[in-house]
């Protein structure tokens, strides 16, 4: 294993992996330790070598992009989603050419698709988890971390070798070839428009207006102080403890004896806060108090519930014939958009673009048909 942390060291190291024809991509970053994460290690392997490049020490690292942008060269990753994101978010880059193992097992229909689980699987490797929670921001690493980070790339070139042979046997590598194309334009977004970012917690159906206001003062006043601090928001008190607060909403700090979880830590730094944010939420008029959004039977159109639940029990049989996740053929979303469009013929699905091409020659006709069996039949007229 070869750690980079200069710049001399780091030019060398692209050079022979620009020689390659493939390259085994991964990345790790402090989200676990911090509010503003970040990348800390760069985790490449290509045949002989594992490296793993220091970013933090700030040097160039312009040539890793330019191997990522290279679409003469593959890149192995597995779970590519969050990489290509902060890649893009903290250097700008972007990638070509790719391989994303776990959309292979996922196509393939493995109910375990981690990384480890692959390992276990194909290689008889096990991976020691201890790690998966570290702090890769912490310098210097120990050996022990650095050979852990090492494993998550070693392995991929084979790994991805063993998986296209298992698509292309079954006629679905170029369903993957087609989402690897899809992959290639992930872009680092902000949450633009995102008024309401307490509504991204678990639970919230279950609570009324007034609660939900506890819930939503909590959430923003935790992320604050996790923004001051650079801590997770997890790490300043935990989602439990906001939704026991708006359960009990206590009007002084000595309500908190009957709260679960409130530790003399949380009274103590925190007690006079809480008290005064519920307070005010309770103080809000009726009229401004947040909307519970949970999905109710009696508000939605029935009708376009119904034609998703028929598509759904075709896809469903194709998935189970197929012995793939059916969620991985046909989320929900792309039913709902089937529904909205309500093709009549497999031309029409061109006007669902969130539908692959793979996804239309395997179900299309089968949604559409399920679409018409739910049709009122004309009327025929009395003469």
């Amino acid at each position: 294993m070869n750690f980079i942390d200069t710049q001399v060291a780091f030019d060398a190291a692209m050079a022979r992996v620009a020689a390659q024809p493939v390259v085994a991509l991964d990345t790790e970053a402090d989200s676990l330790h911090s509010y503003f994460d970040k990348v800390c290690l760069i985790q490449m392997s290509i045949p002989g070598e594992d490296m793993i490049i220091d970013p933090l020490c700030k040097f160039d690292i312009a040539k890793f992009g330019e191997i990522l942008a290279d679409r003469a060269i593959t890149k192995i990753l597995h779970g590519a989603d969050y990489d290509l994101r902060i890649l893009n978010r903290d250097f700008g880059f972007t990638i070509a050419n790719l391989i994303d193992t776990m959309v292979c097992s996922q196509l393939l229909g493995y109910e375990a698709f981690g990384l480890a689980a692959l390992l276990d699987r194909h290689f008889g490797f096990k991976v020691d988890k201890k790690h998966q929670r570290a702090d890769w921001a912490m310098r210097p690493l120990p050996p022990d971390m650095l050979e852990y980070a090492a494993t998550d790339t070693r392995h991929l070139i084979a790994l991805a070798g063993r998986l296209r042979d298992e698509l292309t046997a079954l006629g679905r590598w170029e369903w993957a070839v087609e989402e690897f194309g899809r992959q290639e334009q992930i872009r680092f977004n902000e949450k633009d428009g995102d008024e309401e970012p307490f509504r991204r917690l678990k639970g919230l159906g279950a609570l009324d207006r007034r609660s939900l206001a506890v819930v939503r003062a909590l959430y923003d006043f935790r992320d604050g102080l996790a923004r001051e601090a650079d801590r997770p928001p997890f790490k300043i008190f935990g989602n439990d403890l906001i939704f026991e607060i708006a359960r009990i909403k206590p009007a002084s700090t000595q309500d908190f004896n009957s709260i679960k979880g409130v530790s003399g830590y949380h009274r103590g730094r925190f007690g006079r806060d809480i008290v005064r944010l519920v307070k005010e939420a309770m103080a809000i008029p009726d009229e401004e108090l947040p909307e519970k959004s949970e999905s109710k039977t009696w508000l939605r159109d029935r009708e376009m519930e119904a034609r998703i639940d028929r598509m759904k029990k075709a896809r469903d049989k194709i998935a189970k014939d197929l012995k793939v996740d059916a969620s991985v053929l046909a989320p929900r979303h792309i039913l709902v958009s089937v529904a909205e469009a309500q093709p009549h013929e497999p031309a029409d699905l061109d006007r669902v673009p969130v539908m692959r091409n793979w996804q239309k020659a395997l179900l299309g006709q089968a949604l559409i048909d399920a679409l018409r069996s739910g049709m009122k039949a004309p009327q025929s007229k009395l003469f």
